[in-house]
């Protein structure tokens, strides 16, 4: 029973009321204990799986809200900083962007062993947007949050190219697009983390799904099908086997 001590009163009254027990109000905590473990179906292995899973599920939103709520702050402190930083350049009213901000905060650095660059440029993309950061703008950002491998690339290239973010993305996508394997790995094996919200979560698992349709050329649900299906059969072929298999 003293599993039932790692969680709060609240939890205690989940767990009770998932068990289909009678919770009337003010009962203490030892009361709650006692009304679960005496109850004629009390299965101990099974009342602490579901207690352990209670607790995860709290932990899992309230770390949810706090990352939101982190976020939400540092969104305040960039737009307030990109309202300090913005000057209109004479009689053309020009907006000339000055204000800097660290990125990391917002955006980990690229792992080009870990992270899709699609994705990565995509989310790069979308929070610059969101301090309205002109694309103009963008490259020094970008560098900073490349690996000095990769920044080394970039400045070998033409001068002008290496300015243009529209080029300099058309060849990270180019250099590091993964294969449509990778693609599909990732998507099958994409779990969500507590520092991430359900609608990231989302976007990710769309784009690595659109990942691996993309580079193999599916485009119509008859293709989508015959995928599906092929992968389901691959997934459950012995190892042995598995070099044989002709992928779709």
């Amino acid at each position: 029973m003293a599993y039932l001590g790692t969680g709060r009163k609240h939890d205690l009254i989940n767990l009770a009321t998932e068990l289909e027990l009678q919770v009337t109000e003010g009962l203490k905590v030892v009361e709650l204990k006692q009304l679960i473990t005496s109850a004629e179906s009390y299965d101990e292995e099974f009342t602490k799986n579901l207690f352990k899973s209670i607790i995860d599920e709290r932990m899992a939103v309230a770390a949810e809200k706090e990352a939101e709520r982190q976020f939400e702050l540092e969104k305040s402190r960039i737009e307030a900083g990109v309202s300090r930083n913005m000057t209109h350049a004479n009689s053309s009213q020009e907006v000339t962007y000055q204000a800097k901000f660290d990125l990391s905060r917002i955006l980990p650095k690229f792992n080009p062993k870990e992270d899709e660059i699609g994705l990565y440029l995509t989310m790069f993309e979308r929070q610059l947007k969101f301090v309205n950061i002109p694309e103009t703008n963008w490259i020094p950002y970008l560098i900073g949050s490349l690996p000095s491998e990769i920044n080394q690339m970039i400045v070998k290239e033409n001068e002008e190219d290496s300015k243009d973010y529209v080029k300099v993305k058309e060849m990270l996508l180019k250099r590091y697009r993964l294969s449509a394997d990778r693609f599909r790995q990732l998507f099958v094996q994409h779990r969500k983390s507590a520092e991430i919200t359900w609608k990231d979560y989302t976007f990710e698992l769309k784009s690595y799904f659109e990942g691996w349709t993309t580079e193999l050329n599916i485009s119509t649900f008859e293709e989508l099908k015959e995928l599906i299906i092929a992968d389901q059969i691959k997934r459950r072929t012995p190892p042995e086997f598995k070099e044989h298999f002709v992928d779709y």
